[in-house]
């Protein structure tokens, strides 16, 4: 009845892709194979999940138009981290720089940027899979894949149910329209190219499920998490691996537009209460 209900709601507004087919076909394929294709299905079910919610969330953007919060992130930002860029928003001054430089360096920064900001696509997911198959046969890791699974799952529903309470423009709707109120004939008349550098960012951002969903940042959010679950804490260049890393996100977002630095601090708070939250119901379990 779900499946059938998503692809209904799907085809009603011309929204379904092909990689929904796929993905809502291996459901049912899953549930009726053997007992070891159950449990990949169950173990991975929590992640899947989250995507196709999030994904819909295109379905419902223009409700939320009326109440987008646009000018007082903005008031906020500037406030906090004008000092960064001689009073001006830090993620306007990075665009207005790289949009009047076109060197060499400015062009490296603009790919390296995308690079960094396109690869938590990649990056959590190969970390899951790899602590999944680690703990195929250790079950140090099969607990550890379980947390991270338990954990991320935490901090991306409670994202999504703070987007849809709390829209949020980003600083890249600033640049392009003030602090105009989203509408739809602005949203369908948006310029990419003028919001934000680099081809790459531009394409995700025009097919993106929710571009009022600035606040929390898991672009913010998903390093920290890396950070604070990685099993190698007693590694320290593991540690300062992903220290970096998550760094290079945070400019990278901003340098691109996406961001205020305020909606990645959200998204590490938000990161740091989801793995307490975890850690507080692992140790009821274990009593």
């Amino acid at each position: 009845m779900g499946i059938a209900t998503y692809l209904v709601s799907g085809a009603a507004t011309h929204s379904v892709r092909g990689y929904h087919w796929l993905m809502l076909a291996g459901m049912p394929a899953a549930l009726l194979s053997s007992e070891r294709g159950k449990r990949v299905f169950l173990d991975w079910s929590p992640l899947f999940a989250l995507w196709l919610a999030y994904d819909r969330l295109r379905l419902i953007q223009p409700l939320f138009y009326a109440r987008v919060a646009v000018e007082h992130p903005f008031l906020i930002e500037r406030t906090a981290f004008g000092w960064l860029a001689k009073g001006e928003i830090p993620a306007h001054a990075a665009h207005v720089w790289l949009g009047t430089h076109t060197g060499n360096l400015s062009l490296a920064i603009e790919w390296a940027a995308q690079i960094v900001y396109f690869s938590h696509l990649f990056v959590v997911p190969l970390v899951i899979l790899a602590l999944w198959r680690l703990g195929a046969s250790r079950e140090r890791y099969r607990l550890a894949f379980r947390q991270h699974v338990f954990v991320f799952t935490i901090l991306n529903f409670s994202a999504i149910a703070i987007y849809v309470l709390l829209p949020v423009a980003p600083p890249w709707w600033v640049s392009l329209n003030g602090f105009a109120q989203p509408t739809s004939e602005l949203v369908s008349q948006a310029n990419m190219a003028a919001a934000m550098p680099g081809a790459l960012i531009q394409g995700m951002i025009s097919n993106a499920s929710q571009w009022f969903a600035a606040v929390p940042s898991l672009h913010g959010g998903y390093p920290v998490l890396l950070l604070l679950l990685t099993p190698w804490k007693r590694n320290r260049l593991v540690c300062f691996g992903i220290a970096a890393y998550c760094c290079a996100m945070w400019g990278a977002t901003v340098v691109l537009n996406q961001h205020y630095i305020v909606d990645l601090i959200a998204g590490g708070l938000l990161a740091l209460a989801a793995w307490g939250v975890a850690k507080i119901v692992a140790f009821h379990r274990a009593r």
